[in-house]
């Protein structure tokens, strides 16, 4: 597996909200993880969790109580690709991103850039440990403006983590089959990296 990560923070740079709503306001955020920390039942009103059920199972792992990060937005597709335009010559891929933001005792660093590159560094070298997927992830850190839920005019700024992962195959069959695959270890590694920010007075 190939993976990497980078900072966008430039003017025009993609940048999340919390909440978040589409301007036609067909869309919006779902909350998934409830107040004591479980995944609440939101998770069959998204539509790719719906489709997809290793990205439900990924979305319940990561918004679930060992976990220190919450989701905000995803999505998942496949199309094909250039054999010659990837590592693993091959002709399909599974697509997928995840939008991250730290949660519960690990909100405090959610306005720490440093805190989010070691994170997105560290998280890149956990997946690229797993050389048996044929798969690419790139984690990015972005700026993420999170509204109080009183007042959605203001707004803190902080940073979030978009996770995009690519699952290649010979077929459509195998090329999701390996994204599901990579699905299941990302939640892991994600599960692992909340060691290393609650240790001590829960800094990094």
């Amino acid at each position: 597996m190939e993976a990497d990560y980078s900072v966008e923070l430039g003017p025009s740079a993609p940048a999340l909200e919390l909440p978040w709503r589409d301007p036609e306001g067909h869309l919006h955020y779902v909350e998934l993880r409830g107040a004591d920390g479980r995944t609440t039942g939101n998770l069959d009103s998204i539509a790719e969790a719906r489709r997809f059920p290793a990205l439900r199972r990924f979305l319940a792992d990561v918004n679930s109580q060992p976990s220190a990060w919450q989701t905000v937005k995803c999505d998942a597709w496949a199309d094909a690709t250039e054999a010659a335009a990837n590592l693993y010559d091959a002709g399909f891929a599974q697509n997928s991103y995840v939008d991250l933001v730290l949660a519960e005792h690990a909100a405090a660093l959610r306005g720490c850039l440093e805190a989010h590159q070691q994170l997105a560094k560290q998280m890149a070298q956990a997946l690229e440990s797993d050389e048996s997927l044929e798969a690419l992830a790139e984690i990015v850190v972005r700026r993420c403006y999170f509204h109080p839920e009183t007042n959605l005019e203001e707004s803190d700024a902080g940073y979030c983590l978009t996770l995009f992962l690519t699952g290649y195959g010979a077929s459509p069959g195998e090329a999701a089959e390996s994204w599901e695959r990579t699905l299941e270890f990302a939640a892991e590694c994600l599960l692992k990296l909340q060691v290393q920010i609650t240790n001590e007075d829960g800094s990094l």
